[in-house]
C-alpha cells in the first residue's frame, strides 16, 4: 500500500501577497512622488485593519501632515474612497476631461514655430493677472495634465527635489496655475524654484508672487530668467554691502532697501564716501536710519554731478565772506536738498 505524499508550494518571500489596483501602476507610478507611493502600499499591505493617519506615520518615518497629504492626493485621484473614516476602493468611471475656465495653453517651443497663430497665442500667455486670484486647478486635473504632459509631471517632481520634501497638494495645484495661467515655462519655473531655495524663501507665496512678476516682465526664457536672477543678486549684495556701511544689524533687507541700494550702487555707482555722508546727514536730521530720506539726498547729488565729499563741504560750507559774496550775487548751489525731497522719483509709494 503506497503512503500518502504531502506537498507544500514555498514561495518564498511571495507567500504572503497582497493585491495592487492595475491603475496604480498603469497611471501613477510616474506621476505619483515616492512617498504617496509609499503610503498607499502600506494602506494595500493592512487592509482589512484599523489604522490612524499616525500610525502610518511612525511605520513610514514620517509627519503625519504629509501622510493626510497622501490619503487626499489618492482621494482625489480616483484611488480609493474616503467616507466616516472607511477607506474603500473608489467607483470605477471614465475619466472626465476637466477643462477650467481661467486655464490658458501654454504652446510648446515646437508649436509656436510652426502655428500661425502662435503670436497671438503668446501674448495671451503673457497677459497681466487680473485684481482677482484665479481660481487654483484641482487634483483631478493636475493628474490629468500630468498624464497628457510628461513636462508637467517632471516639474512636480523637480519641486519635491529641489525643496528636499514632498510638496503638499495645494503647492502643487499653485504651481499648475503659474505654469498654465501666467505663463511661465516648465524650465523657467523651475529656475525660479531653484531661485527661491537659494535665497531660502522655500514657501509658496514667494513663489507665485515672483512668478507673477516675471510674467509681467515677459521672463519666458532661461536666459532672461538668468539674467533676472543675477540682477536680483546683485541687488542682495547691494543691500548687505549698505548693511555694513552704514553699521546696521544683520538682518534681512525688504524690497524697497534693496532696490534702493541697487540704485546707488550698481546704477549710479556712488562712492561708498559719498553714501556714508548721505547716511549722516540723515541721521543728523531726523535722529534715525530713513532710506527714503538718503534716497532722496543721493538723487540730488548725483543729479548735480557730486562726485565726492569735498564738493559737499565746498558748497555747504562756504565761509561767511563766500557766503554773503554769493547771497548778495544771488548764487544758488547746484542742488537744493528741500526741493528734491518734495519732488523726488523716489517719493512714491512700495510694496515691500
Amino acid at each position: 500500500m503506497e503512503e500518502n505524499m504531502e506537498y507544500q508550494l514555498n514561495l518564498g518571500a511571495w507567500n504572503s501577497v497582497f493585491v495592487v489596483p492595475s491603475i496604480l501602476v498603469d497611471q501613477h507610478i510616474k506621476l505619483a512622488g515616492a512617498v504617496q507611493l509609499k503610503v498607499i502600499l502600506w494602506v494595500l499591505r493592512h487592509a482589512g485593519e484599523s489604522f490612524s493617519t499616525d500610525t502610518i506615520a511612525q511605520a513610514l518615518s514620517m509627519h503625519e501632515a504629509d501622510v493626510k497629504d497622501c490619503m487626499q492626493y489618492w482621494t482625489e485621484t480616483g484611488i480609493i474612497c474616503l467616507h466616516e473614516q472607511m477607506i474603500t476602493p473608489a467607483a470605477i468611471s471614465e475619466p472626465v476631461l476637466v477643462q477650467k475656465e481661467t486655464t490658458v495653453a501654454v504652446p510648446s517651443a515646437e508649436t509656436e514655430s510652426s502655428s500661425p497663430d502662435a503670436k497671438t497665442e503668446k501674448e495671451s500667455n503673457n497677459r497681466k493677472r487680473a485684481l482677482s486670484r484665479p481660481e487654483k486647478p484641482d487634483m483631478k486635473y493636475l493628474t490629468q495634465r500630468m498624464n497628457e504632459d510628461e513636462s508637467i509631471a517632471f516639474l512636480m517632481r523637480s519641486a519635491d527635489e529641489i525643496f528636499g520634501r514632498m510638496t503638499s497638494n495645494s503647492d502643487k495645484e499653485t504651481l499648475l496655475m503659474i505654469h498654465e495661467y501666467d505663463g511661465l515655462p516648465v524650465d523657467v519655473l523651475i529656475m525660479l524654484l531653484q531661485y527661491a531655495l537659494s535665497v531660502g524663501k522655500c514657501n509658496m507665496r514667494y513663489i507665485e508672487k515672483m512668478a507673477i512678476t516675471w510674467s509681467d516682465e515677459d521672463i519666458t526664457t532661461l536666459q532672461a530668467a538668468e539674467n533676472k536672477i543675477k540682477q536680483l543678486n546683485l541687488g542682495r549684495d547691494a543691500a548687505k554691502h549698505i548693511q555694513r556701511l552704514f553699521g546696521l544689524s544683520d538682518r534681512s533687507p525688504s524690497e524697497k532697501e534693496k532696490t534702493l541700494a541697487d540704485l546707488w550702487i550698481n546704477q549710479w555707482q556712488l562712492p561708498d564716501e559719498l553714501i556714508r555722508e548721505a547716511y549722516e546727514i540723515c541721521i543728523n536730521n531726523n535722529g534715525k536710519y530713513v532710506p527714503q530720506y538718503i534716497g532722496t539726498t543721493l538723487e540730488s547729488w548725483y543729479s548735480a554731478g557730486v562726485t565726492n565729499v569735498s564738493q559737499i563741504k565746498r558748497e555747504e560750507e562756504p565761509d561767511k565772506k563766500t557766503h554773503k559774496r554769493k547771497k548778495k550775487d544771488g548764487y544758488q548751489p547746484s542742488y537744493n536738498i528741500e526741493e528734491y525731497e518734495s519732488t523726488s522719483v523716489l517719493d512714491e509709494e512700495w510694496d515691500d
